[in-house]
C-alpha cells in the first residue's frame, strides 16, 4: 500500500485513517491557523466541530486510497455521526487512530508496546549508521 493507515471501531463498525497529503491540505482549509496537533487537543465546542471534520477527512482519505490501490469500497466515518454518536472514550480511541495516522503520514513508525523489540538488532543498526 502507498500509505499507511490506522483503524479504529466506532459505533461497533471499522474505519480507516490516514493523513496524506490531501487530506492536510484540506483540514488546513477548514481549520484555518490552527496546527493538527492543536486540533486534537482542543476541548471547546469549536475544538470539538473542528476534531469531528478532522476525523471525516482522514477517514475519506484512507478510503480514497483504499479504492484507488485495490478497488474495494470502504464505509467513511463522518463527522456527523462522531458528533450524534460519540461517548468519551470512543473520542480517546479515536484521537490515538488519529495521532498514529498523522505520525504515519510523517513517515514515522509507532512501535507497539507489546511488540517484540530485538535490541541486538537495533544497537547493530546504531553502529551502522
Amino acid at each position: 500500500m502507498f500509505a499507511k493507515f490506522t483503524e479504529v471501531t466506532f459505533s461497533g463498525k471499522t474505519y480507516r485513517l490516514a493523513y496524506t497529503a490531501k487530506a492536510m491540505f484540506e483540514i488546513s482549509d477548514f481549520a484555518k491557523d490552527k496546527e493538527i496537533m492543536e486540533i486534537l487537543m482542543d476541548h471547546t465546542k469549536e475544538g470539538f466541530s473542528l476534531f469531528c471534520q478532522t476525523a471525516e477527512a482522514m477517514s475519506q482519505a484512507a478510503e480514497e486510497l483504499r479504492r484507488y490501490e485495490s478497488g474495494q469500497e470502504g464505509a467513511v466515518l463522518t463527522a456527523k455521526e462522531i458528533q450524534m454518536m460519540a461517548r468519551p472514550v470512543d473520542l480517546l480511541n479515536l484521537k490515538g487512530a488519529m495521532t498514529k495516522a498523522i505520525a504515519y503520514g510523517f513517515g514515522r513508525e509507532i512501535q507497539e508496546e507489546n511488540d517484540e523489540v530485538d535490541v541486538g538488532l537495533a544497537e547493530l543498526q546504531k553502529k551502522t549508521k
